[in-house]
């Protein structure tokens, strides 16, 4: 890890909220910062943007070992932890500025999805951290890993659930402007694209480079320019300032002096985050320029205060789980600062079809009870769309997890049985 890059940012951040709360004095708006009044919306909009981070990271962590990309396992578990992390943050900010964003019941079940999705990439990070900590032990760490990729298979599906269900509730109740079916994949591609960003930013702290990583950003952001501009046809408004920071800025990673300098790359990811952020106060407030036009020393403070909290427990967790980071073993495939991110094919591997996939028959009657779960809970709920399927991949991810102590314990009993 960078400790010089990362006391720089931190000391930065604290200096920027720190010029906020004292400019929120000269401007008078301090008392909104300290106050919970409910008529303040900004808290809104970082909620809405944090709740986004905190799936962005086990989102793209799943999707990358599902379609076998190869990365080291650091940057699986930089994913992950930037999600709890993230997650953490925006159960702070509903807690400290709960009358600014209440919102409508119905919403209040997704959020309770999002938790439940937070508690899987709780058991999906765990499992690594274990693998890493046993790798003397393989027995253990084989058992672990006949289960990570169903792990994925079971998160991924539950993320793109509790997104869409998430951002079709607010649609309906919040924001009329945005119904349609064509909104859910427009925040599921903003989170993925949040994802990637992050993990650019993430891989600099820790003096890593990954040039696949850099083209998928490129890739996303024109898929992103797309949707913006399609919005902006189809609903007749649209936030230009957005689509300019996150989906023009990041076209300087064409030029070397940029793309090669951990600086450039930082300040590229700072203006993409910035811009959705700014498409999150869009989506609250139905304005373009209500963020510039409404800006506030108490909203810059807010932005930083966030800024500054992730980074402090982000990197105080990773500090005290360092051990685990910095394990040179390769558990999910390599990567390197000289790398260009080419996945070489294995040609040795024989093609299994899917009912016969290690995977499958690892999950399958975890999924299965899992299911049965879910009708369950929907029949006697009757909430058939918001928490049934989350709850079911809930149960499905536990009895996944339980799988490797209850193959070690039986293998334990039926040697003493030998002997």
């Amino acid at each position: 890890m960078n400790n010089k890059v990362v006391t720089i940012v931190f000391i930065g951040l604290c200096l920027l909220l720190l010029l906020s709360v004292g400019g929120s004095f000269w401007d008078g708006s301090f008392d909104v910062l300290l106050h919970d009044s409910g008529n303040w919306k900004f808290p809104k909009t970082q909620f809405i943007f944090w709740i986004g981070m905190s799936q962005a990271g086990v989102l793209l962590s799943a999707f990358l070992l599902i379609m076998k990309v190869k990365i080291h396992r650091r940057t699986s578990l930089l994913l992950e932890l930037s999600s709890l992390c993230s997650l953490v943050l925006a159960i702070v900010l509903s807690f400290v500025y709960s009358h600014s964003i209440q919102m409508n019941s119905a919403v209040h079940s997704d959020v309770y999805g999002i938790g439940i999705v937070g508690f899987m990439s709780l058991l999906f990070f765990v499992t690594h951290l274990v693998a890493a900590d046993s790798a003397e032990d393989m027995t253990l760490c084989k058992e672990l890993a006949k289960i990570r990729r169903p792990l994925a298979w079971i998160i991924l599906p539950t993320v793109f659930w509790v997104i869409s269900e998430f951002a079709l509730d607010f649609a309906r109740l919040e924001n009329p402007v945005w119904r349609g079916a064509f909104f859910p994949l427009y925040v599921v591609s903003i989170v993925f694209y949040m994802g990637l960003a992050s993990s650019i930013a993430l891989l600099s702290f820790e003096n890593y480079y990954n040039r696949l990583i850099e083209r998928f950003v490129l890739l996303c952001s024109w898929f992103i320019s797309l949707l913006f501009l399609w919005i902006i046809l189809v609903k007749g408004e649209g936030s230009y300032t957005a689509f300019a920071f996150a989906c023009v800025v990041p076209q300087l990673l064409f030029f070397e002096p940029v793309r090669e300098s951990l600086w450039g790359r930082l300040l590229v990811v700072c203006f993409v985050l910035f811009g959705i952020i700014l498409k999150c106060d869009f989506v609250v407030n139905l304005n373009d320029f209500h963020f510039f036009s409404n800006a506030t020393f108490a909203n810059a403070g807010l932005m930083f205060a966030c800024g500054a909290f992730f980074v402090a427990i982000f990197f105080g967790v990773r500090f005290l789980l360092s051990r685990f980071f910095e394990n040179d073993e390769i558990l999910m495939g390599e990567e390197s600062d000289s790398s260009d991110g080419e996945v070489q094919e294995d040609k040795q591997q024989k093609y299994l079809s899917p009912f016969s996939a290690p995977e499958f028959k690892v999950v399958r009657l975890p999924v299965l009870c899992g299911v049965l779960t879910a009708v369950a809970y929907g029949y006697f709920t009757s909430d058939w769309v918001n928490l049934a399927g989350p709850f079911g991949a809930y149960v499905s991810c536990i009895l996944v997890c339980l799988q490797p102590f209850v193959h070690l314990g039986f293998s334990r009993k039926r040697r003493r049985g030998r002997k």
